[in-house]
């Protein structure tokens, strides 16, 4: 498979670039820092600040010009910002909303012809049946409005888009390993039976 990893130079994107890598897929590992990149397992290393749509695209025709095709995206842009305020807004949205949407609107149509399928990782802060009461929540369930709603137009194209919900990353949550493998996995399983779904890690 052909799969491109979105915020590939942080824990958990290094462990899911190493892991495709074990299993044989092409990996286009994209991150903001070059040197960084450098040292991620990976096929392919691009460099994009996907908060900008222009990146964005140019991003989404540089690998079709290289694989002439995109079988899955794993977006794992990360970030944090603590409390509920004007400023935290303006620091995550870029990163947890803005690149996704820059993503899905480049990508959509590639994943839409090869059957392809797009996965985040949100958070358990997020509770859908209730208001988020923080700037990182409102964040992220923005994010995973975005896949929902990919997820409704992918369905024609026996596609996926699923969101994994973790309460954290790292040491005192879900290790990256772990992420990483659920990821791998969650590639082989039968698009409808994913598409659309909050999956807890």
């Amino acid at each position: 498979m052909i799969v491109v990893v979105t915020g590939a130079t942080g824990p958990a994107g290094r462990a899911t670039c190493a892991r495709l890598r074990d299993r044989g897929d092409t990996v286009v590992a994209v991150g903001t820092d070059a040197d960084r990149l450098a040292t991620v397992a990976a096929s392919d290393r691009l460099v994009a600040d996907l908060a900008d749509p222009q990146a964005a695209r140019a991003l989404a025709a540089e690998v079709m010009s290289a694989h002439r095709r995109v079988d899955a995206i794993l977006h794992l842009v990360g970030g944090w910002r603590a409390g509920n305020t004007p400023d935290a807004d303006a620091w995550l949205r870029p990163r947890l909303v803005d690149s996704l949407e820059n993503v899905i609107a480049a990508f959509e149509p590639e994943l839409a012809a090869s059957e392809g399928r797009l996965a985040i990782v949100s958070s358990a802060a997020v509770d859908p049946d209730a208001e988020p009461t923080s700037s990182y929540a409102r964040a992220k369930a923005d994010a995973e409005e975005l896949v929902a709603e990919l997820a409704d137009r992918l369905a024609a194209a026996d596609g996926a888009a699923t969101v994994f919900v973790a309460r954290s990353i790292g040491e005192d949550g879900t290790p990256p390993a772990v992420l990483a493998e659920r990821l791998v996995g969650w590639l082989d399983e039968p698009a409808a039976a994913v598409n659309g779904a909050r999956l807890a890690l």
